[in-house]
């Protein structure tokens, strides 16, 4: 099977999304913080454990039917991956609407962020559900997918780990973007190392560093630009379930048009199927 330490790879993610988050939202009350949070954590978490699951599984063979149902859980849990996302997109906007400050100033750019990754989510679970039968292919695909917002936990880590991170007022809130976007330079340099290992069979995580690019350039710049900082004023005007529900649906979408494609790739000779 592909990727045999990936297992251990995911406990490093599981670890930084500990670190950066124990103080905003694992040790906060559950009333300390929005219900966007929660719809968010709740659903990006059991994705991490679903597809650390998921890499423990597929290095044991007597372990492959439990890797198969899994799987085919992640068709549930994906629509809820997405619209907890659509959520996070929701409050991001309000909160440029209601001119908090850290939103004032970057507002416009941590909504398109947040959207470019709907988007890669989108694009790389459906394509992991279309070539399940290509072991390289789907494991790649399906691995990538904690590289998407990983500038997220790991820019909160920094931010009290790393000294000149530190954020002591409104006056260094230009330190929040420098650590997203070291973060995210961090993730194309893995990919990088992903790349030299294994050469052509990292194409996958190429499609993921493709979306990273952009949504570092979304997160750097979108707020510079008129339209962008109008389209998130809309956005913030829409009642929170409207856009969650439309996030849920386009999750809910490319789990059904992912699984149905997968069934018309065949999997090369001798190949171990994998349904998610």
């Amino acid at each position: 099977m592909p990727y045999p330490r990936a297992f251990y790879y995911m406990l490093g993610v599981v670890g930084v999304i500990l670190i950066g988050f124990w103080p905003s939202y694992f040790a906060a009350g559950p009333t300390t913080v929005p219900w966007q949070f929660h719809a968010h954590g709740m659903a990006a978490s059991l994705w991490v454990l679903l597809v650390t699951g998921q890499c423990w599984t597929s290095q044991h063979k007597n372990q492959l039917q439990l890797h198969r149902s899994i799987g085919k859980a992640s068709l549930f849990l994906f629509p809820f991956l997405i619209g907890g996302l659509a959520a996070i997109t929701s409050l991001q906007s309000k909160n440029w609407v209601a001119r908090e400050p850290l939103h004032l100033l970057y507002g416009p750019g941590f909504m398109i962020g947040t959207m470019v990754a709907m988007a890669a989510y989108v694009t790389v679970y459906y394509r992991a559900l279309k070539y399940r039968r290509k072991v390289w292919v789907h494991a790649g695909y399906m691995l990538s997918t904690p590289l998407i917002l990983f500038e997220s936990p790991f820019s909160r880590a920094a931010s009290f780990v790393f000294p000149p991170f530190h954020v002591n007022g409104p006056a260094e809130f230009y330190k929040v973007m420098a650590s997203i976007e070291w973060s995210e330079v961090l993730v194309l340099m893995f990919i990088a190392g992903v790349w030299w290992r294994v050469g052509e069979r990292a194409k996958p995580f190429l499609v993921t560093a493709a979306f990273v690019v952009v949504e570092m350039l979304a997160m750097g710049f979108a707020s510079d630009f008129e339209v962008l900082r109008r389209f998130d004023t809309v956005i913030g005007h829409l009642p929170s379930a409207t856009v969650v529900l439309t996030g849920f649906a386009i999750g809910a979408a490319t789990s059904w048009l992912g699984w149905q494609a997968g069934k018309t790739v065949k999997a090369p000779a001798g190949a171990v199927p994998q349904p998610a």
